[in-house]
């Protein structure tokens, strides 16, 4: 635990230039969340209520959508709070279990987006095989994998952050990672620093990397079968999860680049914003996009949400 007799409380200091448009920032905040929860848990639902969707590449989806529950609920209800707030403050304590909620929730993300281009992958290039390759026992331990690491990693990454002394008191973000944790502490944190870094290697970077491999594969057999005169229904599949592959990726070089961006005159809402986008575009454009194209969660979607007269209760749903 974090040695409270050092630092009582922490003050987020991204929030200084926000309070001149605080209620319009409140207005699209809170809008975003209640449609990130609406849409997102609705998709969830479809795909437990159809056993027709009880497929690898649906029950990924479903997890996928679940992990940005999970993870927008850890940011967006003290986002919220803090917008209405003069000073935004948060206890050395609260802002670990933040730090872990954001790490997890990207680093599952990029293990679920994995997993679902392995999925794509096995349809496109291995078709026979497919059915063997995504059996119900390596789909769970798929998803085991793709939850376990992240949640053991993190609890012993932010274990030992907690143990460091802290001298300063200061965030400079809207949200609270590791590294702003860290940065505050008294003692040499090289170890620490280190450990993220081959953390951050194992469940966010070679995922993607990965994500990469698997479509540089898919793309190039799609064009063979496209040479042959071949159908390759397979591919649009794809398409959804490519955009959500590059929404994400965007968030996290940005990122990886903010520090460089700090020196350039860039305006302080934009960089905010550009922090929180893996909080704001996925969330939003993932169950959009599925919803839209694939086919079997548009006709469930519409099944759910299709009300008919009374006289036709009994008449097939279309």
């Amino acid at each position: 635990m974090l040695n409270q007799s050092q630092v009582e409380v922490l003050v987020l200091t991204a929030f200084h230039e926000l309070h001149v448009l605080r209620f319009p920032y409140v207005g699209v905040t809170c809008a975003g969340y209640v449609l990130i929860l609406v849409f997102n848990a609705s998709l969830v639902l479809v795909i437990c209520m159809h056993g027709v969707l009880h497929q690898p590449m649906y029950i990924f989806l479903a997890n996928l959508m679940c992990n940005t529950l999970i993870g927008c609920t850890a940011f967006y209800p003290k986002l919220l709070h803090d917008l209405l707030s003069d000073v935004q403050l948060i206890s050395p304590a609260g802002c670990l279990v933040q730090a872990f909620f954001v790490h997890v929730y990207v680093s599952v993300e990029c293990n679920i987006l994995t997993v679902m281009a392995y999925d794509r992958y096995a349809a496109v290039v291995h078709p026979l095989n497919y059915h063997n390759l995504l059996c119900p026992s390596a789909v769970s331990k798929l998803l085991a994998v793709s939850w376990i690491l992240p949640l053991l990693g993190y609890t012993g990454l932010l274990s030992a952050s907690g143990t460091l002394p802290l001298c300063g008191s200061h965030v400079g973000r809207i949200f609270c990672d590791n590294r702003s944790i860290t940065h505050l502490s008294c003692v040499d944190i090289s170890l620490i620093s280190l450990i993220e870094l081959l953390l951050a290697a194992a469940v966010v970077f070679l995922p993607l990397v990965m994500i990469f491999c698997f479509y540089v594969r898919i793309l190039i057999i799609s064009f063979q079968l496209s040479k042959s005169g071949k159908a390759n229904k397979a591919l649009s599949t794809c398409i959804p999860h490519l955009v959500t592959y590059v929404s994400f990726v965007t968030s996290i070089v940005f990122e990886v680049v903010k520090p460089a961006l700090a020196t350039k005159n860039l305006p302080h809402a934009f960089r905010v914003i550009m922090s929180m986008e893996g909080f704001l575009v996925p969330p939003l454009l993932n169950p959009l996009i599925y919803g839209f194209k694939l086919t079997l969660i548009r006709q469930h979607v519409r099944q759910v949400f299709h009300t008919q007269p009374r006289a036709k209760a009994t008449a097939p749903l279309v």
